[in-house]
C-alpha cells in the first residue's frame, strides 16, 4: 500500500465515499478527468483509497481491473467486505465504447479482513433482534484468546450509494462495559446501551459489529426502534 499525505491525493469524481467498519472512509470507483454523464468521463480511477481520520492520511489500495464510472455503486456487507457493482448503465445497456455497461460484481476487502488478524477476531454468538433507544442490552462473543481491553460495539447503517456518496450512512459507537467471562470458556458477555435517540440513529435495521484491538467481527442485523 502507498501512504499519501492529505494534500497529495489525486482528484477523483463519480466516486463512492462510504464509511467502513473501523470509522475509516473508503473512496472507490470514479474517474480522474471529464464530467458526469454516460460517456463524459476519462481516466478511470482503478485504485480505491482509504482515509484514516486518526492520522489524517490516505492509503492507496490495490487496483481493480474494472472501470466503474457513472452510476456505479459500493456498499458495506455484514462480513466487512465492500460490494462493488455497476457502471454506465445508459438508457439501455450498451456494451461498446471505452466504458461499456458493466454487469460484473466485485468485493473489496479492507485491511482489517487480513487473515493475519483472525486470532484476535471476535465472533458475535448472541445478540438481540431489537435494540431500543437508550436502553441496555447484552451481546455475547467468542474469542480464541482472552481480550486485553474493552470490546467495542458499533452500529453501521445500510445506506444506498449513488452519485458519489452513501446517503443515510451512520456509524454509532455504543457505550459498553468490560467483557465478562462466561463460565471459564472463551465466551464473553458485554453490556451496551442503545443509541440515545432517533436523531442519532433513525429507526431502521443496522449491522452490529464487535471490535477487538482494531479487528472487527462479522456483523449481525439488529432492528433499532423505540
Amino acid at each position: 500500500m502507498e501512504l499519501l499525505e492529505t494534500k497529495l491525493i489525486k482528484v477523483q469524481f463519480l466516486n463512492k465515499i462510504l464509511g467502513v467498519v473501523l470509522s475509516q472512509i473508503l473512496i472507490i470507483n470514479g474517474a480522474q478527468n471529464g464530467a458526469q454523464g454516460w460517456d463524459a468521463a476519462t481516466n478511470a480511477a482503478f485504485n480505491p483509497v482509504t482515509y484514516y481520520p486518526d492520522t489524517s492520511t490516505f492509503v492507496v489500495e490495490p487496483a481493480t481491473t474494472i472501470a466503474r464510472v457513472y452510476h456505479s455503486t459500493a456498499n458495506l456487507l455484514p462480513d466487512g467486505r465492500i460490494l462493488v457493482a455497476g457502471s454506465n448503465c445508459h438508457l439501455t445497456y450498451t456494451f461498446t465504447g471505452e466504458f461499456p455497461t458493466e454487469l460484473r460484481v466485485e468485493a473489496f476487502s479492507p485491511e482489517y479482513l487480513d487473515p493475519v488478524n483472525d486470532p484476535v477476531r471476535p465472533q458475535i454468538t448472541t445478540a438481540p433482534e431489537i435494540v431500543t433507544y437508550n436502553s441496555a442490552f447484552t451481546v455475547e462473543i467468542s474469542l480464541a484468546t482472552a481480550p486485553t481491553g474493552n470490546i467495542g460495539l458499533t452500529l453501521s447503517s445500510a445506506p444506498f450509494t449513488t452519485h458519489s456518496y452513501s446517503q443515510g450512512q451512520r456509524q454509532i459507537k455504543l457505550p459498553v462495559t468490560a467483557p465478562a467471562p462466561i463460565n471459564g470458556t472463551n465466551a464473553y458477555s458485554i453490556s451496551a446501551i442503545g443509541p440515545i435517540s432517533e436523531t442519532v440513529a433513525p429507526p431502521s435495521y443496522y449491522m452490529l459489529f464487535a471490535i477487538n484491538n482494531g479487528v472487527p467481527s462479522s456483523g449481525v442485523w439488529v432492528n433499532v426502534q423505540s
